[in-house]
């Protein structure tokens, strides 16, 4: 299943928070890339995820797979769609980005823990 296409509205180019956590229990081959600063990583990031700083994407593109689907993230999801945007237009079609961006993500965590007890 490639969660890249969407029903007619061509390929989708964002996630929220809780279309990212329920894709992730589905599989394992999503690239996530933390493009925050090395300044940012105190706070939690998601599991499983590399860790390419936004000023080094550039220098990171010969070692991007174009045929895997990726998804960037920030803190707050401005400079994950400034990345995605930029990915796209030069081939990594297949990419997307954290809409709202880890605060977004913990948000939704807070209410599906609130949820379960």
């Amino acid at each position: 299943m490639n969660i890249f296409t969407s029903n007619n509205n061509g390929p989708k180019t964002s996630y929220t928070a809780l279309e990212l956590m329920e894709e992730l229990e589905k599989r394992d081959d999503i690239l996530l890339i933390d493009i925050r600063e090395p300044h940012e990583l105190a706070k939690q990031g998601l599991k499983n995820s590399i860790h390419i700083p936004m000023g080094d994407i550039q220098n990171r593109i010969p070692t991007l797979p174009k045929d895997k689907d990726i998804i960037i993230f920030c803190h707050l999801g401005f400079r994950s769609k400034q990345v995605r945007n930029y990915l796209r237009k030069i081939g990594f079609h297949k990419t997307a980005h954290l809409k709202g961006g880890l605060c977004s993500w913990n948000r939704q965590l807070k209410k599906l823990k609130a949820t379960v007890y």
